[in-house]
Order: C-alpha cells, then sequence, then structure tokens
C-alpha cells in the first residue's frame, strides 16, 4: 500500500510575528491565510503563495524553551520557490527591497539566484528549463 503523504506547512523561526508577516506580504506578495490565538503567547501564523496550498508557519517561539529555539531565527536550510522568469522576479523583489545574494544566472537546471528574508533565511528562486 502506497502512503498517501502531501507536505502543507513549513516553519520559519522569527523574532516578531507582526514584522515578518508584513515582510512576506509586501516584499514577496505572499497572503495570509491563518491567523488564530491559543492561549498566552502562542499564535498560529501562517502565508502563502498565492493560489499555493504550502504554507509558510511564522512562529515566534513563546514559553519554556523559547530562549533556544529564537536562536533558530536566520538559520532556515533553504527553501527553493519556482518562477516562470527567474531575471524578472528578482527585479521586482530587488524593487520592493529584498536583498538579492546571488543573481540570476544559467545553470544546468534553468535559472537560479538566490535572496534573504528580514532574518538572513536563503531563498533558491528557480526558472526550471
Amino acid at each position: 500500500m502506497k502512503m498517501d503523504l502531501k507536505l502543507s506547512h513549513v516553519t520559519i523561526f522569527v523574532r516578531d510575528q507582526e514584522e515578518a508577516l508584513a515582510w512576506y506580504t509586501d516584499k514577496l506578495g505572499f497572503v495570509k491565510k491563518e491567523d488564530n490565538t491559543f492561549g498566552p503567547g502562542m499564535r498560529w501564523l501562517t502565508v502563502s503563495p498565492p493560489n499555493q496550498e504550502i504554507e509558510f508557519v511564522l512562529y515566534k517561539p513563546f514559553g519554556e524553551g523559547a530562549e533556544e529555539q529564537l536562536k533558530l531565527v536566520g538559520k532556515n536550510g533553504t527553501w527553493v520557490l519556482l518562477t516562470s522568469d527567474c531575471r524578472k522576479t528578482c527585479e521586482e523583489l530587488q524593487a520592493r527591497g529584498v536583498e538579492v545574494i546571488s543573481p540570476p544566472q544559467e545553470v544546468p537546471w534553468g535559472v537560479s539566484a538566490l535572496f534573504k528574508d528580514l532574518y538572513g533565511n536563503v531563498y533558491n528562486l528557480v526558472e526550471r528549463k
């Protein structure tokens, strides 16, 4: 029997959820999907690229262990975002104030660029061949 698995959420550790929400919506054009409070300090806040199911949890650590988890801010692995036009998307991101750390370049799988979010997490922007 095949397992039926599908990725639905990825977590981004943040220092400030409002700051992160503004960055992901204003700079990347993501949309807010969920925003719920479940108790003292626990806010479930997610954003997503438009018209996609996957959600990014903008997670601010709270409670016991929060201090240790805050050390993870800016240390996520590299996420890959697909685009139909890497060069044009990079120009738009730069116009919105996003730091592009590696400009678009031809690679064996298409065109690739790297940019950082407000906390220093690196994203790979890819236009497939």
